[in-house]
């Protein structure tokens, strides 16, 4: 049996380093940004700038759970559900190379945020 927390940790380390994906896809649109046409520009920026404040919002959960509070469950999970059909459409589009990475990333942590462990390690006090 796992110590209490240990699941925690992991679904924790799993959700922050999704936040770090986000930040890189982040770092591509803003270095499209200064490669872009004029007409591309606002677009990059935006998607940049919404992807930037998706990477914070993650890393502001995974350090959520990390300290054990519940309310970063919802967002982990509302997030991971979010991105179950995306992968499946990947899958669906012949792109199984990031589809699948993503599908069992989304997959093992919504497994962690309802394993017995991380439900008490949630609850204790």
């Amino acid at each position: 049996m796992s110590r209490p927390g240990s699941t925690l940790r992991l679904c924790a380390a799993l959700v922050g380093l999704q936040a770090l994906g986000l930040a890189a896809v982040a770092v591509f649109y803003l270095v499209e940004l200064v490669v872009a046409t004029e007409d591309d520009a606002v677009r990059a920026l935006a998607t940049a700038g919404l992807t930037l404040a998706a990477a914070v919002g993650l890393a502001l959960v995974a350090r959520g759970l990390l300290h054990g509070r519940r309310w970063a469950r919802s967002p982990a999970l509302v997030t991971n559900l979010l991105v179950v059909p995306v992968a499946i459409g990947l899958l669906q589009g012949g792109l199984w190379y990031a589809g699948a990475p993503l599908l069992l990333w989304a997959l093992a942590v919504l497994g962690l945020l309802f394993a017995p462990a991380t439900a008490a390690a949630l609850e204790d006090d």
